[in-house]
């Protein structure tokens, strides 16, 4: 699960939809495209007794990971009943849940009255969307989870004050996982702030946070509580989608883009830095997340009977990261200026070379399905 070789995209159920049909629509995007291979997420937006009672398959069918939003209130949002309920039936077929947490109704408080007072500048959008909501959502997901039996696994921490909550249950014994990603750990909530409407193409959930709390982030890496730096990628141009709240930080797309740059950041950042050592870093960007997530030992490790996705990393090649540069479809980058050492030479896909000296060599269609497996069966 090296850069470029595998990924696993977030199938987002739409309203009304069975989960069978949110995986058809996600299939058919990919169909034909693909150039690495790929796993889907499915996010529960919308649980009816017909959509709990279809989870069992959907595990089986090889995506074992059910993600849920506790905030986005009125769009996908889900309450804590309906969380309860997903865990319990993960636990019983092998699924994990996965949770966006932020405390979705105290962000609608505070951002009603952040309008109201005429705040709307993308920089409020971090004020209306605290530490607090992060690690109150967490920590209240961490004893549902405890309640259920279940695992559970926290996307993109931000904060001290989240982390604490995960390490407490860590140090109970309870199965709880949480990843971080690359932007909180070498952005901060300053970048919100840039001139004009720049900050907008920093606007994701949660927020970048102020600079202190990465010390803590980087320290969960180095201690294991904090299995996995993602990427998150969630791309929206400046010009014709983040412009839509121009005027109302709460109508900017949420989402930074981030899977080409996640590896050589974190190299760099960490490894290079002194914050990392080289076995953890592979651990994180790789094997603890193809463990985690059903791929292991097929990705995730270079061995006989493995699948061969290998990347050829060169500890000193540098790059400085541009929009004008980057292979991404976009018109602005989110580490623009940032210079690295580190970064891959070749990318390979099951064996086949598919990057060469920074220049895409694959075959589009190439990458195929993945059918993960349950939790807790892949164990290096």
């Amino acid at each position: 699960m090296g850069p470029r070789c595998c990924q696993i995209d977030f199938a987002i159920q739409p309203k009304g939809a069975s989960l069978a049909e949110t995986l058809d629509i996600w299939h058919e995007k990919a169909a034909g495209k693909a150039v690495i291979d790929y796993g889907f997420h499915i996010a529960v937006t919308d649980l009816t007794d017909a959509v709990l009672a279809e989870v069992p398959a959907i595990v089986a069918g090889g995506v074992p990971s059910i993600k849920c939003f506790m905030a986005y209130k009125g769009a996908l949002m889900v309450d804590d009943g309906t969380l309860l309920r997903l865990l319990q039936t993960a636990r019983e077929s092998g699924g994990l849940v996965m949770v966006h947490a932020e405390n979705g109704d105290a962000i609608d408080v505070l951002t009603r009255q952040l309008l109201a007072a005429g705040k709307t500048a993308p920089k409020f959008h971090g004020v209306s969307r605290p530490p607090v909501v992060e690690a109150e959502a967490t920590g209240r997901a961490i004893d549902l989870a405890r309640l259920a039996g279940s695992p559970l696994y926290v996307v993109h921490v931000t904060c001290a004050e989240a982390l604490s909550r995960i390490q407490e249950a860590q140090a109970r014994g309870e199965p709880v996982m949480a990843e971080t990603c690359t932007h909180y750990l070498v952005l901060d909530e300053t970048a919100l702030a840039s001139p004009g409407f720049a900050g907008a193409k920093y606007v994701c959930s949660p927020p970048l946070r102020d600079r202190s709390n990465q010390a803590a982030l980087w320290a969960g890496l180095r201690t294991g509580a904090l299995r996995v730096v993602s990427s998150d990628h969630c791309s929206f141009n400046l010009a014709g989608q983040k412009e839509l709240g121009k005027d109302n930080f709460a109508l900017i797309p949420n989402g930074l883009a981030g899977i080409e740059e996640r590896v050589m950041l974190l190299y760099s950042e960490g490894v290079r830095a002194g914050r990392l050592d080289l076995n953890r870093f592979v651990d994180v960007v790789s094997t603890a997340p193809a463990c985690i997530f059903g791929l292991y030992p097929a990705k995730g490790t270079i061995a006989v009977g493995s699948d061969a996705d290998i990347v050829v990393f060169d500890p000193n090649r540098e790059r400085t990261f541009s929009a004008r540069h980057q292979h991404q479809r976009l018109d602005h980058n989110a580490f623009e200026g940032i210079a690295v050492r580190g970064a891959p030479s070749v990318v390979l896909s099951r064996g086949r070379v598919i990057v060469r000296d920074n220049v895409f060599v694959g075959d589009i269609g190439a990458g195929r399905f993945l059918k993960r497996s349950r939790f807790g069966s892949a164990v290096a």
